[in-house]
């Protein structure tokens, strides 16, 4: 069997576009994932910065919690998850796939969340607050990119189309999603600009 003079091979349905995997964007990326994706590069690398000038008063801060033996090797390793934590931003952002945001997120709240349990065991209130600080940042960041999947997929969805399992909402949401969604759409409505009443005649 021929292939028609007229037909061009992958130009099916079902063809993969040109370039693959990495040319083809997540359906659940939204435009606000830039700003996301953006700052978690930000401050992974003002972190490793900070680590490169002032790597005497990082190794200082490790020793209080587990001493001077193994400080050194501590703080190297914290640092290199730390740069696989900014490539896999960097990734998600270049390939416009959200799913890839999460790990530094989640990276990022377990680091605080840990230190915030040594805090408690050292005693050390004023650190505790402040990866407490961090670690409530970090959560509503990953609720805030968690509502923005879930609007770029209810935009994405047919209008009239069925939910495919039941108990899911439009889109094909779940209950979570629709509730971060609404968080998301109520913060914008108390933040954007509010209508100018209407002058009287």
């Amino acid at each position: 069997m021929t292939v028609g003079a007229g037909a061009q091979p992958g130009a099916g349905p079902t063809a993969t576009p040109a370039g693959g995997f990495f040319a083809q964007r997540s359906p659940t990326w939204q435009r606000f994932h830039y700003a996301v994706g953006v700052f978690l590069i930000a401050y992974g690398v003002a972190g490793l910065a900070g680590a490169v000038l002032l790597w005497g008063d990082r190794l200082d801060e490790i020793e209080r919690y587990f001493g001077s033996g193994p400080a050194t090797g501590i703080l190297v390793f914290v640092k290199a998850v730390e740069v696989l934590l900014v490539v896999c931003a960097a990734a998600g952002l270049a390939l416009r796939r959200d799913v890839l945001l999460v790990p530094p997120m989640a990276g990022w709240m377990a680091g605080f969340a840990m230190f915030a349990v040594l805090d408690v065991f050292k005693g050390r209130w004023g650190g505790l607050a402040e990866h407490l600080a961090y670690l409530a940042a970090f959560v509503v960041l990953l609720f805030v990119s968690y509502g923005l999947s879930a609007k770029a997929q209810l935009a994405g969805a047919p209008k009239d189309a069925a939910p495919a399992e039941p108990g899911r909402g439009p889109g094909g949401l779940t209950r979570t999603q629709e509730f971060a969604l609404q968080a998301i759409n109520r913060a914008a409505a108390l933040t954007g600009p509010r209508p100018r009443p209407e002058k009287r005649d």
